[in-house]
């Protein structure tokens, strides 16, 4: 729970002793959590929907003969840069999923069989 103690205090109209106290109580922590981990579900939502959003601009622009050559080499690059990050996230993943089920299984063998 990182910020100002005094500004949030005041903003609740609560004395910072009383804040202080809220901040070590595990009821609180637990809810403020929870609240918080409920906030960035709601933004990494909104940026999702906003990305797909961002990729059909890029896409448009793309493919758009009006536009600049340059603003659609632009627009293709940053396409394919991102569609490479992508794949490549998904690559190492699944290298990651492939090793774990192989430590996994290592580890019910018993050893001398």
């Amino acid at each position: 729970m990182t910020g100002n103690v005094k500004k949030a205090s005041e903003l609740s109209s609560i004395t910072r002793q009383t804040a202080y106290k809220y901040l070590n109580d595990t009821t609180f922590k637990r809810l403020y959590r929870e609240r918080r981990s409920e906030q960035l579900k709601e933004a990494t939502t909104l940026l999702k929907n906003a990305s797909v959003e961002a990729v059909n601009v890029l896409r448009e622009i793309m493919l758009n003969e009006g536009v600049s050559p340059y603003a659609r080499q632009q627009s293709a690059q940053t396409i394919l840069n991102i569609a490479y990050k992508a794949v490549e996230k998904v690559e190492v993943i699944e290298q990651l999923e492939v090793l774990e089920a192989k430590v996994l299984n290592e580890g019910d063998q018993k050893p001398f069989e």
